[in-house]
């Protein structure tokens, strides 16, 4: 039986699925909508950082592991981060807040339907809502036209890209492939990159498909480009698309396996039967689902539907929630004894396999000698252990002050070590300190940009 995920195996937490590529915003998540205004970066990461933790709240409840305030700190954190790495195109210039954008993401994040998928965030093992939310991808218009020089992505104006060939430090914006064109450079809107390399118009219904990545936007590949079902048709998970089925609609089935057929349903109450969480009304979670052969198998019978449970209640733990989610209320989480916990934080106990610890920049770090056990701790020094086997294809790892996580050998934190020209997975890795994207589409060990 073989699982199926946006970015192949289950291969790692957070860090190791930040190189998969962003799937389009989907129509359910409420389209965009205009405004002017002027706000700064600061109030930016405010509003949609309180957004996106109230969209975790209402619909993703599984997954909604932090408190609320711990959620917004964390997340307005991030998006400060994400702001200062790109303080110097503000200051040139180059790039602008588009004010109506975040608009629309604030209100789309706190009022549109819940979208029965994984939530916006780290785990991008699946196409994802409000993908266009986020500084890199949507909430920034960039100032410099095609043919002129640019550092970043984001400063190239829409309809182009940022392209530094070799990984040289500066760029040139260039335009998209158009049809029949090659796509390295990525393809205008509205095209794909098919087999052949080359940018095409997406395929119609009943045109004959091997990948959703074929077909319209709005349709799906079972053997050929399929609407999405309406209620008792026939769905499946779908790693490339928000859902098989149609809006306010929900696939009842168990994601990443890909003999697994569930039914579209509308979204189950308090007391009915659920092969998933977002088979369940927002608010709800699918409690009793067996777990303990994942990933080889899908539990074998279904769950139920009910609130969250409080700290103290009973629970069934499993090491991959941070996959499958949690039946726990906010908060907290299903630890190893079966009983929903309050977050342990800095310097307490902790399970490295379900990441839990609370606060910003609080992560698990796995025993020297246990694995399925550790400390909430901020990164890993050298040396130390940042990495923990949750089976023989998966890797959960934490950050390292300095220098790269050794997921494959050590499992510790390693200096870097690659020269000029050797590939590479992070900047950590080379001795440069720069691991660029090349011509041939694989990263290596550049030059460092001054």
């Amino acid at each position: 039986m073989r699982l199926s995920v946006l970015c192949g195996p289950l291969t790692g937490l957070v860090l190791l699925f930040a190189a998969c590529p962003k799937p389009d915003p989907g129509p359910e998540d409420g389209g965009q909508n205009a405004g002017e205004e002027t706000i700064s970066p600061v109030e930016l990461c405010e509003r949609i950082a309180s957004a996106r933790c109230d969209l975790l709240s209402r619909c993703y409840r599984a997954f909604a592991r932090q408190n609320a305030s711990d959620c917004r700190l964390i997340e307005q954190s991030r998006c400060l981060d994400e702001y200062t790495r790109l303080r110097p195109s503000f200051e040139a210039d180059k790039v602008a807040i588009d004010v109506a954008q975040v608009t629309s993401c604030e209100r789309r994040l706190r009022t549109s339907a819940c979208v029965p998928t994984f939530p916006p965030g780290d785990l991008n093992v699946a196409a994802a809502p409000f993908s266009d939310c986020t500084l890199t991808t949507g909430l920034l218009e960039g100032k410099v036209p095609a043919g002129e020089t640019c550092d970043e992505s984001v400063e190239c104006a829409q309809g182009t890209v940022c392209v530094k060939p070799n990984g040289v430090c500066t760029g040139t914006c260039s335009s998209l492939a158009l049809e029949g064109e090659p796509c390295s450079v990525g393809c205008a809107e509205g095209l794909y990159c098919n087999a052949d390399g080359v940018c095409a118009a997406p395929k119609g219904l009943n045109e004959p498909c091997d990948s959703s990545a074929e077909c319209a936007q709005d349709l799906w590949c079972d053997g050929v480009c399929k609407q999405r079902g309406s209620v008792g048709d026939a769905c499946r998970f779908d790693p490339l698309r928000l859902s098989t089925c149609a809006p306010g609609l929900a696939c009842d089935v168990v994601p990443f396996f890909d003999d697994q057929v569930g039914t579209c349903i509308v979204p189950l109450g308090q007391g009915e039967h659920c092969r998933y969480h977002w088979s369940c009304a927002p608010g709800l979670v699918c409690w009793d689902l067996d777990w303990s052969q994942f990933p080889i198998a899908p539990p074998p019978e279904p769950g139920t539907c009910a609130p969250p449970a409080p700290a103290g209640l009973g629970c069934s733990y499993t090491p991959y929630s941070l996959y499958v989610g949690d039946v726990c209320e906010s908060g907290t989480s299903c630890d190893p004894s079966g009983l929903c916990s309050v977050q342990p934080t800095l310097g307490e106990a902790c399970n490295p396999f379900s990441q839990a610890c609370a606060g910003k920049d609080v992560y698990c770090k796995p025993s020297e000698t246990v694995p399925d056990k550790g400390t909430c701790t901020t990164a890993a020094a050298q040396n130390e252990r940042c990495a923990t086997q949750l089976d023989d294809g998966s890797v959960i790892q934490i950050p390292c002050e300095s220098g790269f996580c050794d997921s494959e050998t050590t499992l510790k934190c390693r200096p870097p070590d690659k020269q000029l020209g050797q590939e590479c997975g992070s900047d950590g890795e080379c001795l440069s300190g720069r691991c660029a994207l090349q011509e041939d589409r694989t990263f290596r060990c550049a030059n460092a940009c001054l």
